[in-house]
C-alpha cells in the first residue's frame, strides 16, 4: 500500500513504541511531543467520543505506513 518517496510521511505508525497498533506513537513523533499526552488525549476522545474515535483509530492504523516499511530507526 505503501509509495515510498525521497522522504517518508510525517506521521509514521511507531511499532516499537506502540501499546495497540502504533497510531498514537507516530502521531506524537510527527508532531514531537511526548507520546503520552496524545494517549491521553485519544483516551479523554474515546470516552467522549467513543464510535467516532475508534473508527478514526482504526483508519489510522489501516492507512499509515510503518516506519518499518521505510527502515527508520
Amino acid at each position: 500500500m505503501s509509495m515510498h518517496h525521497e522522504r517518508p510521511p510525517r506521521f509514521l505508525r511507531d511499532t516499537h513504541e506502540a501499546y495497540l497498533g502504533g497510531v498514537c506513537a507516530g502521531v506524537a513523533r510527527g508532531l514531537k511531543v511526548r507520546a503520552l499526552g496524545v494517549r491521553v488525549v485519544v483516551a479523554v476522545a474515546a470516552v467522549l467520543f467513543t464510535t467516532p474515535t475508534l473508527i478514526a483509530y482504526a483508519a489510522a492504523w489501516l492507512l499509515m505506513d510503518s516506519r518499518e516499511e521505510y527502515r527508520l530507526p
